[in-house]
């Protein structure tokens, strides 16, 4: 997604699809959070976004509002998805914000991810 500008500019200002690049190869963060929310405790919200990564591009970080088993959720993950389609890292949240309709806001969710894996 993106506009131009009135000198005619283009700013690109976020992604349309729910993909990103790892080292080459796209993953889908729709299905790794399909798998995500199959493999957490039941009632704990759970999301998936992308952060920058220095040797691959991007990677995968998962937000939760509630403290999970990181090694267990992980586990259950691995038996559905490629290893390249697996989170890296876990970060807790209050809450996971939301947009009117309910949905979660990804690209606050992202913002407020970002911040806190810089901070670590």
């Amino acid at each position: 997604m993106g506009f131009r500008d009135a000198d005619g500019y283009l700013w690109h200002v976020g992604r349309l699809a729910r993909f990103l690049k790892i080292g080459g190869e796209m993953v889908s963060l729709v299905q790794v959070e399909d798998v995500l929310q199959r493999s957490v405790p039941e009632g704990v919200e759970a999301a998936v976004v992308e952060v920058p990564d220095a040797t691959k591009g991007s990677r995968i970080v998962v937000a939760t509002a509630a403290h999970v088993d990181e090694r267990a959720v992980r586990s259950r993950m691995a038996e559905t998805l490629p290893a390249i389609a697996l989170p890296r890292q876990f970060v807790e949240v209050a809450e996971l914000p939301k947009m009117p309709s309910g949905k979660i806001d990804y690209r606050a969710l992202t913002e407020i991810v970002r911040g806190l894996v810089q901070r670590a």
